[in-house]
């Protein structure tokens, strides 16, 4: 049994609270926040048994074996770091920190103390998205050629909110295209050779928009869009010389795909409509993973690693520093 603390009690707690109960050998003791009140009324208000704890007291509690990281991307780093000094494994909300040298800071100070680590990229635990992935390499679609993800909605600009404020690590790149690059990485399959990024930022440095194209190393070449001022739809098409697979839109929560599968020098299809469904709100297939790694003495889960993380993060790194 892997009993976790979840920090925050914002979206992310509304999203995933209810899928600890679906996975086994997982137990949430506890919701973190710097008001236990806020974090009873969460408790409450979402039907979920556990404890409210300031992080200090999780830190503490010898009962608690990891702590999830659901707070803004600002405070990622200091809080991993603070879990693993006190001896807890950490699971860290996407993007992992604000930057790749954070990101290589706590992946070796976790490995150094033989605790697991891992950002919670969970759309590559989805069964739809693993299915898919066994599809693109047994060469159901020919030879993959393009892969597109687009994630983008338009939004009042709001300085004192976390998607926009620089100070808590705002920016569509972060909040957003941390989805269209991991994917966008994740189907090539391959390491990324070349990014250009166009877009713009707002007036307080914070990126609005990021049109991305990637080169990989095998000659894949992937799209990535990420706005806060736009809306870019959120679907997502993997492309190969046979046939093209449509990612239902929201790609990154899926359950459903077409794929279009073309003979050579036809122009019409064949058509196949998939669908699998998922665990609850989804999250649940991730956390169970992550438990699983920690009760076999993991320190990295292997379908999501932390080189595979940290060439994400030195990708939106790349990116942001294209839009200045």
């Amino acid at each position: 049994m892997v009993t976790w603390a979840m920090v925050g009690t914002g979206l992310m707690a509304d999203l995933i609270l209810k899928d600890f109960a679906l996975v086994e050998n997982t137990e949430l003791k506890a919701l973190v926040s710097r008001d236990p009140d806020r974090a009873d009324a969460k408790l409450k208000e979402l039907g979920v048994e556990a404890s409210s704890m300031t992080f200090e007291q999780a830190l503490e509690d010898s009962g608690i074996d990891l702590i999830y990281i659901a707070s803004p991307h600002s405070e990622h780093h200091w809080m991993a770091k603070a879990a693993l000094e006190a001896g807890k494994h950490i699971l860290v909300e996407k993007a992992f920190m604000e930057n790749a040298g954070q990101a290589e800071e706590i992946y070796a100070l976790a490995k150094s103390k033989g605790l697991f680590s891992m950002e919670a990229m969970w759309t590559k635990f989805l069964p739809l998205h693993q299915r898919l992935e066994e599809m693109v390499k047994s060469g159901r679609i020919g030879k993959l050629r393009l892969i597109e993800a687009n994630f983008g909605f338009r939004r009042t600009f709001d300085q004192s909110h976390r998607l926009f404020d620089a100070a808590l690590g705002g920016g569509s790149s972060l909040d957003q295209g941390v989805y269209t690059t991991s994917l966008n990485r994740w189907f090539a399959d391959s390491g990324i050779r070349s990014i250009a990024a166009h877009g713009y930022n707002y007036p307080n440095g914070t990126d609005a928009l990021a049109m991305t194209q990637f080169e990989f190393a095998n000659g894949v070449v992937g799209r990535g869009n990420s706005s806060l001022a736009t809306s870019l739809g959120l679907a997502a098409r993997l492309v190969g010389d046979a046939g093209i697979i449509e990612i239902h839109e929201a790609f990154w929560a899926a359950t459903k795909a077409t794929i279009k599968t073309y003979a050579e020098n036809h122009d019409v299809p064949e058509i196949e409509e998939l669908e699998v469904p998922k665990l609850g709100a989804g999250y649940a297939h991730m956390i169970q993973a992550v438990s699983e790694s920690v009760i076999s003495g993991e320190i990295e889960n292997q379908q999501h690693t932390h080189q595979f993380s940290l060439e994400v993060m030195r990708a939106l790194d790349e990116i942001r520093s294209q839009l200045t």
